[in-house]
């Protein structure tokens, strides 16, 4: 199969799929029309694009292709399938060299269970990520499963032991040359987690010392969703240090934010808060909303027990006896469950996290005492070890730094695909494709695709064409899906116009989002990293050294 594409006729209709004609594409474009369906929540079309990426990857023998196939059912199937994908994946590529796989298809499992709330199986396929890591010498893979093993353990009554996990992790960063720039997320992932855990064991001082260097650091490149979330830990501090009506303030500015149980767990210090003012029926209202959360979700948080005693009380003060029974039904249940998922999660940790360790330590000790000579051989592992990550975390750096140089010196290779684009469509007509192909090129020079409500039917509304022509010819000359290509065209001008007005650099990311046309901080980032492979805040610290350096 040479790169022409083929003559296809757009997708507008899932029954309208001709498996032949999609099986020989190649896989690029495969992707552009899942990424499409499923930007446009088309999950049917979406599983028989899926069906037809995985078919061609078993006859072609493409354990990395038959990976991307089954990802994208992982995120859209209910959990029961998605699980039956993940070890699809792990099955694909068990045999697997790459220094990714198969820890990916373990990843993908643990998060499915973890947001199940099932934390003894994430743990499982954590632990067993985390070794396979370690086999394959893989320090990204490595960082990720630590740490969600260090937050499972935190939600089940471990905070020691998560926090110890921590210091760990942000002593091996501390080694790095200016680590809190190079490696600002990390980093801010270590302070979140660290003001988090410490805050469970009581220790305020510490807990108020890591999240103070957290919100600093997020202020600093300008990280929205960070500075929410460290924000949200303060507020918790601030009601154990009895400062209620900042605690108060900061809850009410951001909850409404949140989903479901994280949702839940601000709600409850809002109820708190109103139990200490004296405002009871508050609270009652706050905790009534944190049992239609967890009846609907199934997951309970660390304090559920104390939010179905209040409202115990409440129903029996009020003579209200079939909801009193009700809610000391389910303070039995999830009492219970919360018990048995700790005792369930603290066992296998000791059995397959720490006992493992703790032999290691015992046989590196009798070894010592054999032979001190040992020495010589363990300081030539560290060494080596952080020889090894001082690398990693140089060339990671490095590459980091080259595009953000090729960016502003307008030579960055941007994803592009390898498709030429062959014959013309036959499905529309001269006349007409050549029209649309002058007002495209119209629309690109123009500002129209940064309104945030822009869609494929408004566009062809605005060309005086219908969605099947306008998709068949960006699908074909432009050779990406419509989202994509009005993606990219935001993020070549936000490049452009920060790179020339240096008012844009005040902006955060939300706000930045807005004036290139995205909904959220969230959604202008991917966007960015997916159309340059770096994130946002590195070129915006770029520019701003920059900037200084002219002033000076």
């Amino acid at each position: 199969m040479s790169g022409v594409a083929q003559k296809v006729e757009p997708l507008t209709d899932s029954l309208r799929f001709n498996f032949e004609k999609f099986l020989h594409q190649d896989y690029e474009f495969i992707m552009d029309q899942e990424d499409e369906a499923y930007e446009s929540s088309d999950y049917n079309k979406l599983r028989k694009l899926t069906d037809i990426h995985i078919h061609k990857a078993k006859l072609e023998d493409n354990a990395l292709e038959m990976v991307n196939g089954y990802y994208y059912r992982t995120i859209i199937e209910e959990p029961k399938m998605a699980i039956a994908y993940s070890d699809s994946i792990i099955s694909a590529t068990k045999d697997s060299n790459h220094p990714e796989h198969p820890t990916f298809g373990y990843i993908l499992k643990a998060i499915i269970y973890y947001d199940m709330a099932d934390y003894q199986q994430a743990l499982e396929n954590y632990i067993v990520a985390y070794n396979l890591a370690v086999e394959k010498k893989n320090l990204t893979d490595q960082f990720t499963s630590s740490m969600a093993i260090a937050a499972i353990r935190n939600l089940n009554g471990q905070p020691h032991a998560a926090a110890d996990i921590y210091t760990r992790s942000l002593k091996l960063l501390q080694k790095e040359k200016d680590y809190k720039n190079r490696y600002d997320r990390d980093y801010l992932m270590l302070m979140y987690n660290l003001s988090l855990a410490h805050l469970r064991l009581s220790q305020m001082d510490s807990a108020r010392y890591y999240l103070n260097k957290g919100i600093i650091k997020a202020i600093s490149v300008n990280d929205t969703v960070e500075y929410r979330d460290l924000v949200l830990v303060g507020a918790q501090l601030d009601y154990y240090e009895n400062k209620f009506q900042s605690a108060k303030d900061t809850l009410m500015k951001y909850t409404d934010d949140l989903e479901e149980n994280n949702k839940a767990t601000k709600y409850y210090y809002l109820g708190k808060i109103a139990q200490n003012s004296g405002d009871n029926s508050l609270a009652i209202d706050y905790f009534k909303q944190i049992d239609l959360i967890v009846e609907k979700t199934k997951r309970p948080f660390e304090n559920i027990k104390d939010v179905y005693q209040q409202l115990v009380l409440h129903y029996g003060l009020q003579g209200d006896q079939e909801r009193e029974i009700e809610s000391i039904e389910k303070l039995i249940f999830y009492d219970s469950l919360i018990s048995t998922e700790n005792k369930g999660v603290i066992k296998q940790a000791i059995v397959a996290y720490d006992i493992p360790y703790l032999k290691f330590q015992k046989k590196k000790v009798e070894e010592e005492l054999k032979s001190k000579s040992i020495w010589i051989v363990i300081f030539g592992v560290i060494a080596g070890i952080g020889l090894l990550i001082a690398f990693y975390f140089y060339i990671r750096a490095r590459k980091t730094k080259m595009k953000v140089k090729q960016m502003l010196d307008g030579s960055i290779p941007f994803k592009k695909s390898n498709r030429g684009v062959g014959t013309h469509p036959e499905s529309v007509p001269e006349g007409i494709r050549n029209e649309v192909l002058m007002k495209l090129e119209t629309f690109e020079k123009s500002d129209l695709y940064l309104q945030k409500d822009l869609d494929m039917a408004l566009l062809a509304q605005e060309m005086d064409t219908n969605t099947s022509y306008l998709s068949t010819i960006i699908n074909h000359y432009k050779q990406k899906s419509f989202p994509r290509y009005i993606k990219d065209l935001k993020i070549s001008k936000a490049i452009e116009r920060l790179s020339n007005d240096p008012d844009l650099l005040k902006y955060n990311y939300q706000g930045l989002a807005e004036t290139f046309g995205f909904k959220t901080g969230e959604s202008f980032s991917k966007a960015f990293y997916y159309r340059t492979g770096i994130y946002p805040s590195k070129l915006l610290k770029e520019l701003k050294s920059r900037e200084n350096a002219r002033h000076l």
